[in-house]
Protein backbone atom coordinates (compact mmCIF):
# COMPACT_ATOMS: atom_id res chain seq x y z
CA UNK A 1 0.00 0.00 0.00
CA UNK A 2 1.08 3.56 -0.82
CA UNK A 3 1.93 5.56 2.15
CA UNK A 4 0.99 9.45 2.02
CA UNK A 5 3.90 11.46 1.32
CA UNK A 6 6.54 12.93 -1.67
CA UNK A 7 7.67 10.91 -3.91
CA UNK A 8 10.10 10.58 -7.14
CA UNK A 9 9.51 9.81 -10.34
CA UNK A 10 12.16 8.76 -12.96
CA UNK A 11 10.70 8.19 -16.16
CA UNK A 12 12.36 6.76 -19.48
CA UNK A 13 11.38 6.07 -22.72
CA UNK A 14 12.64 5.14 -26.75
CA UNK A 15 11.60 7.25 -29.09
CA UNK A 16 12.85 6.70 -32.76
CA UNK A 17 15.64 4.75 -31.56
CA UNK A 18 16.71 7.13 -29.15
CA UNK A 19 16.59 6.52 -25.14
CA UNK A 20 15.23 10.06 -23.56
CA UNK A 21 13.64 10.66 -20.04
CA UNK A 22 13.17 12.81 -17.17
CA UNK A 23 11.98 13.04 -13.57
CA UNK A 24 8.96 14.11 -11.87
CA UNK A 25 7.60 15.08 -8.14
CA UNK A 26 4.07 13.83 -6.89
CA UNK A 27 2.24 14.12 -3.48
CA UNK A 28 0.14 11.52 -2.52
CA UNK A 29 -2.39 12.05 0.16
CA UNK A 30 -5.47 9.46 1.19
CA UNK A 31 -5.86 8.19 -2.58
CA UNK A 32 -5.38 11.12 -4.37
CA UNK A 33 -2.14 12.45 -6.68
CA UNK A 34 -0.66 15.48 -7.41
CA UNK A 35 2.46 16.26 -9.38
CA UNK A 36 4.46 18.00 -11.93
CA UNK A 37 7.69 17.60 -14.06
CA UNK A 38 10.02 20.45 -14.74
CA UNK A 39 8.65 21.69 -17.98
CA UNK A 40 5.42 22.24 -17.03
CA UNK A 41 3.55 18.68 -17.20
CA UNK A 42 0.80 18.50 -14.48
CA UNK A 43 -0.96 15.67 -13.88
CA UNK A 44 -3.71 14.72 -11.33
CA UNK A 45 -5.28 11.44 -10.42
CA UNK A 46 -6.22 8.97 -7.40
CA UNK A 47 -4.42 5.20 -6.42
CA UNK A 48 -6.12 2.46 -4.47
CA UNK A 49 -4.61 -1.14 -3.39
CA UNK A 50 -6.13 -4.21 -4.59
CA UNK A 51 -5.62 -6.75 -1.98
CA UNK A 52 -6.70 -9.67 -4.64
CA UNK A 53 -3.56 -8.49 -7.01
CA UNK A 54 -1.19 -7.26 -4.47
CA UNK A 55 -0.57 -3.95 -6.53
CA UNK A 56 -1.48 -0.49 -6.29
CA UNK A 57 -3.46 0.80 -9.15
CA UNK A 58 -2.52 4.24 -10.13
CA UNK A 59 -4.99 6.11 -12.45
CA UNK A 60 -3.71 9.72 -13.95
CA UNK A 61 -4.43 12.94 -16.63
CA UNK A 62 -1.44 14.22 -17.00
CA UNK A 63 -1.91 17.79 -18.65
CA UNK A 64 0.44 18.73 -21.57
CA UNK A 65 1.52 22.36 -22.17
CA UNK A 66 1.06 23.52 -25.80
CA UNK A 67 3.89 22.24 -28.60
CA UNK A 68 5.35 20.23 -26.18
CA UNK A 69 6.66 16.34 -26.89
CA UNK A 70 6.54 13.71 -24.40
CA UNK A 71 9.51 11.54 -24.40
CA UNK A 72 7.23 8.74 -25.85
CA UNK A 73 7.27 11.14 -29.01
CA UNK A 74 3.82 11.82 -28.25
CA UNK A 75 2.83 16.07 -29.36
CA UNK A 76 0.40 17.47 -27.48
CA UNK A 77 -0.19 19.90 -30.23
CA UNK A 78 -0.99 23.72 -30.67
CA UNK A 79 -3.46 23.27 -27.80
CA UNK A 80 -1.80 21.28 -25.04
CA UNK A 81 -3.48 17.45 -24.66
CA UNK A 82 -4.55 15.90 -22.16
CA UNK A 83 -3.58 12.46 -21.91
CA UNK A 84 -4.60 9.61 -19.64
CA UNK A 85 -2.27 6.51 -17.96
CA UNK A 86 -3.26 3.47 -16.22
CA UNK A 87 -0.58 1.71 -14.09
CA UNK A 88 0.39 -0.52 -11.19
CA UNK A 89 2.95 -0.88 -8.69
CA UNK A 90 3.66 -3.68 -6.15
CA UNK A 91 2.80 -3.09 -2.77
CA UNK A 92 5.74 -4.76 -0.99
CA UNK A 93 8.63 -2.87 -3.09
CA UNK A 94 9.08 0.50 -2.81
CA UNK A 95 11.43 1.83 -5.10
CA UNK A 96 9.45 0.16 -7.18
CA UNK A 97 9.40 0.15 -11.23
CA UNK A 98 6.31 -0.82 -14.00
CA UNK A 99 5.58 -0.17 -17.92
CA UNK A 100 2.75 2.39 -18.70
CA UNK A 101 1.62 3.06 -22.72
CA UNK A 102 1.87 6.76 -22.98
CA UNK A 103 0.03 8.00 -26.81
CA UNK A 104 0.75 4.20 -27.92
CA UNK A 105 4.23 3.45 -26.65
CA UNK A 106 5.65 2.13 -23.54
CA UNK A 107 7.31 4.15 -21.08
CA UNK A 108 8.89 3.08 -17.85
CA UNK A 109 8.60 4.63 -14.52
CA UNK A 110 10.18 4.45 -11.14
CA UNK A 111 8.62 5.49 -8.34
CA UNK A 112 11.01 6.22 -4.97
CA UNK A 113 9.67 7.33 -1.74
CA UNK A 114 10.96 10.77 -0.45
CA UNK A 115 9.79 10.89 2.57
CA UNK A 116 6.53 12.48 4.39
CA UNK A 117 4.04 15.64 3.40
CA UNK A 118 4.85 18.70 5.19
CA UNK A 119 2.78 19.94 7.90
Amino acid sequence: MLANGLYGLDYRATYEGEEDGGTALAALRDGQILGSDPWGGVFRGCYEFDPDSDLNVVRLKIEVPPEEMLVTGFSAGPDGATVDIVGAFGASKIPAVTVVTVGGHPLQVRLSYLGPLPG
